[in-house]
């Protein structure tokens, strides 16, 4: 259905025939950065929204998962027009071999994502427990969460649909690293989001791929 390149690029999306959404995203600054950043990197906080926003996101240490994704749960509520779910999906870790196993036949940046019926899966390098960053990629896929039980983009086809809710995801995952004052590099490529979210020709080369196939 799609060329080689297109592929890996399509499995990484959630578009190679499947609904999962995963978040390959760009290189992590660090593999161990604090859940409590320096106080002087919080002074650009602009307006009322962000200040009061600002002071309910918990950037403590967090060891139990489900109340961790309560919290996510809560902020992404916060920061947006969804309701906070009754149901919580689960969180499994799963090793970088398994991912480049099931998700990807090979290397790839897929970090976690989100199975709807399943939950979310997280690579196990990853400790959004204790590093804010790494937290905000599991925050990533629980709006994909959110968006699915929602209906978010439901009368858009399958890849406007796509592109609609890794958008948001995106802009979410930016908001949310500023309000935790994350200022690194890592802050700077998800504000610009993935380069298939912003392509404009995604969706167009995914439907020859399907019109080639049939």
């Amino acid at each position: 259905m799609f060329s080689n390149v297109f592929r890996v690029l399509a499995v990484a999306a959630g578009l190679a025939g499947s609904s999962v959404t995963a978040n390959a995203d760009p290189p992590l600054p660090s593999e161990g950065a604090s859940a409590a950043p320096n106080a002087g990197m919080y002074a650009s906080v602009q307006a009322p929204q962000s200040a009061r926003l600002y002071r309910l996101i918990d950037r403590s240490e967090i060891d139990s998962m489900p109340q961790l994704v309560d919290s996510l749960l809560s902020s992404i509520t916060r920061m947006s027009d969804y309701p906070k779910p009754d149901t919580t999906p689960p969180v499994t870790k799963v090793s970088r071999a398994e991912i480049e196993r099931t998700i990807c036949s090979g290397p790839c940046p897929v970090k976690a994502w989100h199975m709807p019926g399943e939950g979310i899966f997280m690579d196990d390098r990853l400790s959004p427990e204790t590093d804010l960053v790494h937290r905000s990629i599991l925050l990533h896929e629980l709006v994909h969460y959110l968006q699915e039980i929602n209906g978010a983009g439901a009368s858009m086809d399958e890849c406007d649909r796509w592109l609609y809710r890794e958008r948001e995801a995106y802009r979410l995952q930016n908001q949310y690293l500023g309000l935790i004052g994350n200022s690194t590099s890592y802050h700077l490529m998800v504000a610009n989001e993935s380069w298939i979210a912003s392509n404009r020709n995604t969706c167009e080369i995914w439907r020859r791929g399907v019109h080639a196939a049939q």
